[in-house]
Protein backbone atom coordinates (compact mmCIF):
# COMPACT_ATOMS: atom_id res chain seq x y z
CA UNK A 1 0.00 0.00 0.00
CA UNK A 2 1.48 3.39 -0.92
CA UNK A 3 2.54 5.50 2.02
CA UNK A 4 1.66 9.16 2.30
CA UNK A 5 2.20 11.96 4.79
CA UNK A 6 -0.96 11.11 6.70
CA UNK A 7 0.37 7.56 7.25
CA UNK A 8 3.65 8.71 8.79
CA UNK A 9 1.91 11.46 10.77
CA UNK A 10 -0.37 8.91 12.39
CA UNK A 11 2.70 7.10 13.70
CA UNK A 12 4.49 10.27 14.79
CA UNK A 13 2.73 10.41 18.11
CA UNK A 14 4.24 7.05 19.04
CA UNK A 15 7.81 7.74 18.01
CA UNK A 16 10.55 8.21 20.56
CA UNK A 17 10.13 10.92 23.17
CA UNK A 18 12.25 13.84 21.92
CA UNK A 19 13.46 14.57 25.43
CA UNK A 20 15.24 11.20 25.54
CA UNK A 21 17.51 11.95 22.57
CA UNK A 22 20.36 14.36 22.77
CA UNK A 23 23.90 15.15 23.74
CA UNK A 24 24.38 12.54 26.43
CA UNK A 25 27.16 10.08 25.70
CA UNK A 26 27.17 6.51 26.95
CA UNK A 27 25.77 6.92 30.41
CA UNK A 28 25.45 10.67 29.78
CA UNK A 29 22.58 13.10 30.19
CA UNK A 30 20.43 14.36 27.32
CA UNK A 31 20.67 18.07 26.54
CA UNK A 32 18.09 18.15 23.70
CA UNK A 33 18.50 18.02 19.93
CA UNK A 34 20.38 21.29 19.51
CA UNK A 35 23.39 20.02 21.44
CA UNK A 36 23.77 16.52 20.06
CA UNK A 37 27.48 15.68 20.10
CA UNK A 38 28.50 18.73 22.10
CA UNK A 39 31.42 17.98 24.40
CA UNK A 40 31.42 14.23 23.77
CA UNK A 41 34.49 12.13 23.27
CA UNK A 42 35.11 10.82 19.77
CA UNK A 43 35.57 7.29 21.10
CA UNK A 44 33.71 5.75 24.03
CA UNK A 45 32.86 2.28 25.32
CA UNK A 46 29.89 1.38 27.49
CA UNK A 47 29.77 -0.84 30.52
CA UNK A 48 29.10 -4.49 29.66
CA UNK A 49 25.52 -5.71 29.69
CA UNK A 50 24.69 -9.39 30.08
CA UNK A 51 22.18 -11.43 28.10
CA UNK A 52 20.84 -14.97 28.19
CA UNK A 53 23.42 -17.67 27.66
CA UNK A 54 26.39 -15.79 29.18
CA UNK A 55 26.59 -13.22 26.39
CA UNK A 56 28.13 -9.81 27.14
CA UNK A 57 27.65 -6.67 25.00
CA UNK A 58 29.36 -3.29 25.00
CA UNK A 59 28.73 -0.33 22.67
CA UNK A 60 31.80 1.26 21.10
CA UNK A 61 31.43 4.73 19.64
CA UNK A 62 33.73 4.91 16.60
CA UNK A 63 32.97 8.49 15.65
CA UNK A 64 30.37 10.70 14.01
CA UNK A 65 28.94 11.35 10.59
CA UNK A 66 26.31 13.68 9.15
CA UNK A 67 23.92 12.15 6.62
CA UNK A 68 21.54 14.29 4.59
CA UNK A 69 18.36 14.69 6.63
CA UNK A 70 16.02 14.36 3.67
CA UNK A 71 17.62 11.11 2.56
CA UNK A 72 17.81 9.76 6.10
CA UNK A 73 14.10 10.26 6.81
CA UNK A 74 12.74 9.67 3.30
CA UNK A 75 8.99 10.33 3.09
CA UNK A 76 8.75 11.57 6.70
CA UNK A 77 8.02 15.34 6.61
CA UNK A 78 10.46 17.70 8.31
CA UNK A 79 7.91 18.93 10.91
CA UNK A 80 7.81 15.35 12.23
CA UNK A 81 11.48 14.34 12.27
CA UNK A 82 12.64 17.77 13.47
CA UNK A 83 11.01 16.98 16.81
CA UNK A 84 13.90 14.62 17.48
CA UNK A 85 16.95 16.10 15.75
CA UNK A 86 17.96 19.36 14.05
CA UNK A 87 19.69 19.74 10.70
CA UNK A 88 22.79 21.89 10.23
CA UNK A 89 23.10 24.67 7.65
CA UNK A 90 23.96 22.04 5.01
CA UNK A 91 20.80 20.03 5.70
CA UNK A 92 22.62 17.26 7.58
CA UNK A 93 21.94 15.62 10.95
CA UNK A 94 24.53 14.43 13.45
CA UNK A 95 24.61 10.65 13.92
CA UNK A 96 26.90 8.17 15.62
CA UNK A 97 28.99 5.38 14.12
CA UNK A 98 28.17 2.67 16.67
CA UNK A 99 29.89 -0.70 16.89
CA UNK A 100 29.05 -3.59 19.19
CA UNK A 101 31.64 -5.71 20.97
CA UNK A 102 30.03 -9.02 21.86
CA UNK A 103 31.69 -11.73 23.96
CA UNK A 104 30.12 -15.18 23.91
CA UNK A 105 31.32 -18.78 23.93
CA UNK A 106 34.93 -17.70 24.36
CA UNK A 107 34.78 -15.62 21.16
CA UNK A 108 34.84 -11.88 20.53
CA UNK A 109 32.53 -10.50 17.85
CA UNK A 110 32.67 -6.98 16.45
CA UNK A 111 29.52 -5.73 14.72
CA UNK A 112 30.09 -3.08 12.00
CA UNK A 113 33.30 -1.42 10.84
CA UNK A 114 32.35 2.24 10.48
CA UNK A 115 33.61 4.38 7.62
CA UNK A 116 37.26 3.40 7.88
CA UNK A 117 40.16 5.48 6.61
CA UNK A 118 39.99 5.13 2.85
CA UNK A 119 37.52 7.94 2.09
CA UNK A 120 38.77 11.03 0.29
CA UNK A 121 38.91 14.27 2.26
CA UNK A 122 36.19 15.64 -0.02
CA UNK A 123 33.87 12.74 0.83
CA UNK A 124 34.64 13.06 4.53
CA UNK A 125 33.70 16.73 4.38
CA UNK A 126 30.48 16.17 2.42
CA UNK A 127 29.38 13.41 4.80
CA UNK A 128 30.68 15.11 7.92
CA UNK A 129 32.77 12.16 9.06
CA UNK A 130 34.78 12.45 12.26
CA UNK A 131 36.75 9.37 13.27
CA UNK A 132 35.26 6.23 11.74
CA UNK A 133 38.30 3.93 11.96
CA UNK A 134 37.15 0.80 13.86
CA UNK A 135 40.66 -0.41 14.71
CA UNK A 136 41.57 3.01 16.10
CA UNK A 137 38.31 3.08 18.07
CA UNK A 138 39.08 -0.28 19.66
CA UNK A 139 42.60 0.75 20.59
CA UNK A 140 41.32 4.04 22.01
CA UNK A 141 39.15 2.16 24.52
CA UNK A 142 41.81 -0.42 25.38
CA UNK A 143 40.81 -3.27 23.07
CA UNK A 144 43.10 -4.97 20.56
CA UNK A 145 41.95 -5.43 16.95
CA UNK A 146 43.86 -8.73 16.90
CA UNK A 147 41.54 -10.08 19.62
CA UNK A 148 38.49 -10.10 17.34
CA UNK A 149 37.30 -13.52 16.10
CA UNK A 150 34.33 -12.44 13.96
CA UNK A 151 33.39 -9.17 12.28
CA UNK A 152 29.71 -8.93 11.36
CA UNK A 153 29.06 -6.44 8.55
CA UNK A 154 25.33 -5.73 8.39
CA UNK A 155 25.60 -4.53 4.78
CA UNK A 156 28.13 -3.07 2.37
CA UNK A 157 27.44 0.68 2.47
CA UNK A 158 30.40 2.94 3.26
CA UNK A 159 29.37 3.75 6.85
CA UNK A 160 29.15 0.06 7.82
CA UNK A 161 31.72 -1.69 5.64
CA UNK A 162 34.22 1.13 5.02
CA UNK A 163 36.53 -0.10 7.78
CA UNK A 164 36.86 -3.73 6.71
CA UNK A 165 40.40 -3.04 5.52
CA UNK A 166 43.00 -0.54 6.61
CA UNK A 167 44.93 2.09 4.70
CA UNK A 168 47.31 -0.64 3.48
CA UNK A 169 44.45 -2.58 1.85
CA UNK A 170 44.75 -5.49 4.28
CA UNK A 171 41.94 -6.67 6.58
CA UNK A 172 41.86 -4.44 9.66
CA UNK A 173 41.13 -7.46 11.87
CA UNK A 174 43.73 -10.05 10.84
CA UNK A 175 42.44 -12.93 12.97
CA UNK A 176 38.74 -12.49 12.24
CA UNK A 177 36.23 -14.06 9.92
CA UNK A 178 34.11 -11.37 8.24
CA UNK A 179 30.44 -12.37 8.17
CA UNK A 180 28.40 -11.07 5.21
CA UNK A 181 25.16 -12.39 3.76
CA UNK A 182 25.67 -14.15 0.43
CA UNK A 183 22.87 -12.06 -1.12
CA UNK A 184 24.77 -8.92 -0.18
CA UNK A 185 27.99 -10.08 -1.82
CA UNK A 186 26.11 -11.02 -4.97
CA UNK A 187 24.34 -7.65 -5.05
CA UNK A 188 27.66 -5.84 -4.68
CA UNK A 189 28.91 -7.58 -7.82
CA UNK A 190 25.58 -7.33 -9.63
CA UNK A 191 24.40 -5.02 -12.37
CA UNK A 192 21.57 -3.14 -10.62
CA UNK A 193 22.04 0.55 -11.41
CA UNK A 194 20.94 1.67 -7.94
CA UNK A 195 23.71 -0.24 -6.17
CA UNK A 196 26.60 0.55 -8.48
CA UNK A 197 29.28 2.66 -6.87
CA UNK A 198 27.78 2.63 -3.37
CA UNK A 199 28.86 -0.82 -2.14
CA UNK A 200 32.32 -1.52 -0.72
CA UNK A 201 33.17 -4.05 -3.44
CA UNK A 202 36.94 -3.50 -3.36
CA UNK A 203 37.10 -4.06 0.38
CA UNK A 204 34.89 -7.15 0.15
CA UNK A 205 37.19 -8.59 -2.49
CA UNK A 206 40.27 -7.83 -0.36
CA UNK A 207 38.77 -9.71 2.58
CA UNK A 208 37.85 -12.60 0.27
CA UNK A 209 41.38 -12.71 -1.20
CA UNK A 210 42.82 -12.88 2.32
CA UNK A 211 40.71 -15.98 3.01
CA UNK A 212 38.76 -14.22 5.77
CA UNK A 213 35.30 -13.91 4.23
CA UNK A 214 32.47 -16.03 5.62
CA UNK A 215 29.41 -15.69 3.39
CA UNK A 216 26.27 -16.94 5.12
CA UNK A 217 22.76 -17.57 3.88
CA UNK A 218 19.81 -16.51 6.02
CA UNK A 219 19.72 -17.11 9.78
CA UNK A 220 23.00 -18.52 11.11
CA UNK A 221 24.31 -19.03 14.64
CA UNK A 222 27.89 -17.74 14.93
CA UNK A 223 28.38 -18.93 18.51
CA UNK A 224 25.89 -19.98 21.17
CA UNK A 225 23.71 -16.96 21.88
CA UNK A 226 24.64 -14.89 18.81
CA UNK A 227 22.82 -15.20 15.49
CA UNK A 228 22.73 -13.20 12.29
CA UNK A 229 19.38 -12.97 10.53
CA UNK A 230 18.88 -11.80 6.97
CA UNK A 231 16.40 -8.92 6.84
CA UNK A 232 16.79 -7.45 3.36
CA UNK A 233 14.85 -4.23 2.94
CA UNK A 234 17.62 -1.69 3.27
CA UNK A 235 19.80 -3.64 0.84
CA UNK A 236 19.28 -7.03 -0.74
CA UNK A 237 21.38 -8.85 1.85
CA UNK A 238 21.12 -6.65 4.94
CA UNK A 239 21.32 -8.52 8.22
CA UNK A 240 20.58 -7.90 11.89
CA UNK A 241 22.18 -9.55 14.93
CA UNK A 242 20.07 -11.39 17.49
CA UNK A 243 21.77 -11.60 20.88
CA UNK A 244 21.04 -13.97 23.78
CA UNK A 245 20.22 -17.66 23.91
CA UNK A 246 16.58 -18.53 23.25
CA UNK A 247 16.51 -21.17 25.97
CA UNK A 248 19.34 -20.28 28.26
CA UNK A 249 20.60 -22.70 30.86
CA UNK A 250 22.41 -21.40 33.89
CA UNK A 251 22.21 -20.55 37.54
CA UNK A 252 19.38 -18.71 39.23
CA UNK A 253 19.89 -14.98 38.76
CA UNK A 254 21.78 -15.28 35.46
CA UNK A 255 20.61 -12.86 32.73
CA UNK A 256 17.64 -14.08 30.70
CA UNK A 257 17.14 -11.08 28.39
CA UNK A 258 17.69 -11.00 24.65
CA UNK A 259 18.63 -8.12 22.35
CA UNK A 260 18.84 -7.12 18.72
CA UNK A 261 21.20 -4.92 16.71
CA UNK A 262 19.09 -3.59 13.85
CA UNK A 263 21.68 -2.43 11.32
CA UNK A 264 20.16 0.06 8.90
CA UNK A 265 16.79 -1.68 8.95
CA UNK A 266 16.15 0.72 11.88
CA UNK A 267 19.20 2.99 12.18
CA UNK A 268 18.00 5.06 15.18
CA UNK A 269 15.19 5.01 17.73
CA UNK A 270 13.70 7.93 15.81
CA UNK A 271 12.69 5.45 13.11
CA UNK A 272 10.95 2.84 15.26
CA UNK A 273 7.56 3.65 13.65
CA UNK A 274 7.55 0.89 11.07
CA UNK A 275 6.65 3.08 8.08
CA UNK A 276 9.38 5.66 8.75
CA UNK A 277 11.64 4.24 6.08
CA UNK A 278 14.69 5.96 4.62
CA UNK A 279 15.22 7.12 1.05
CA UNK A 280 18.34 4.96 1.19
CA UNK A 281 16.29 1.76 1.50
CA UNK A 282 16.67 -0.16 -1.75
CA UNK A 283 13.53 -2.23 -1.11
CA UNK A 284 11.22 -0.04 1.01
CA UNK A 285 8.13 -2.26 0.82
CA UNK A 286 10.15 -5.25 2.02
CA UNK A 287 11.71 -3.04 4.70
CA UNK A 288 8.28 -2.08 6.07
CA UNK A 289 7.08 -5.68 6.12
CA UNK A 290 10.20 -7.00 7.88
CA UNK A 291 10.27 -4.08 10.31
CA UNK A 292 6.64 -4.70 11.21
CA UNK A 293 7.33 -8.38 11.89
CA UNK A 294 10.51 -7.90 13.92
CA UNK A 295 9.40 -4.80 15.83
CA UNK A 296 6.24 -6.64 16.92
CA UNK A 297 8.40 -9.52 18.09
CA UNK A 298 10.83 -7.20 19.88
CA UNK A 299 7.95 -5.53 21.74
CA UNK A 300 6.21 -8.79 22.62
CA UNK A 301 9.37 -10.56 23.80
CA UNK A 302 10.97 -7.56 25.49
CA UNK A 303 14.15 -7.47 23.41
CA UNK A 304 16.66 -4.76 24.18
CA UNK A 305 17.51 -2.73 21.08
CA UNK A 306 20.81 -1.38 19.76
CA UNK A 307 20.89 1.06 16.85
CA UNK A 308 23.77 1.62 14.48
CA UNK A 309 23.53 5.44 14.20
CA UNK A 310 21.74 6.50 17.37
CA UNK A 311 23.54 9.16 19.46
CA UNK A 312 21.55 8.41 22.61
CA UNK A 313 22.01 5.96 25.45
CA UNK A 314 21.49 2.30 24.62
CA UNK A 315 19.98 -0.20 24.79
CA UNK A 316 16.29 0.70 24.82
CA UNK A 317 13.14 -1.34 24.57
CA UNK A 318 10.16 -1.04 22.22
CA UNK A 319 6.57 -1.07 23.41
CA UNK A 320 3.33 -1.43 21.50
CA UNK A 321 0.64 1.23 21.83
CA UNK A 322 -2.75 1.79 20.25
CA UNK A 323 -1.13 3.86 17.51
CA UNK A 324 1.96 1.81 16.78
CA UNK A 325 5.31 1.35 18.49
CA UNK A 326 7.66 3.57 20.44
CA UNK A 327 11.01 3.22 22.16
CA UNK A 328 11.29 3.37 25.94
CA UNK A 329 14.40 3.46 28.10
Amino acid sequence: MPMNRRDVAQEAGEASDPSSIGGGGIGGVSDGPATVGAGQALHEISQPRGYAGAVSVRVIRAGWFRPDAGGFFGVVPRPLWSRFVEADDRGRILCRLNLLLIEAGGKRILVETGTGVRMTEKDRDIKGVEGGDPAEALRAVGEAPTSIDFVVVTHLHYDHAGGMVGADGRPAFPNARYVVQRDEGEAAHGDELRTQGIMEVEQLDAVRAAGQLAEVNGEVELVSGVRVIRTGGHTRGSQAVLIGAERARGRAGDPTDRAIFWGDLIPTRWQVPVRWTSAYDDYPIEAIEVRNELVARAAAEGWWCYFTHDPGEMPVRIEATERGYRSVE
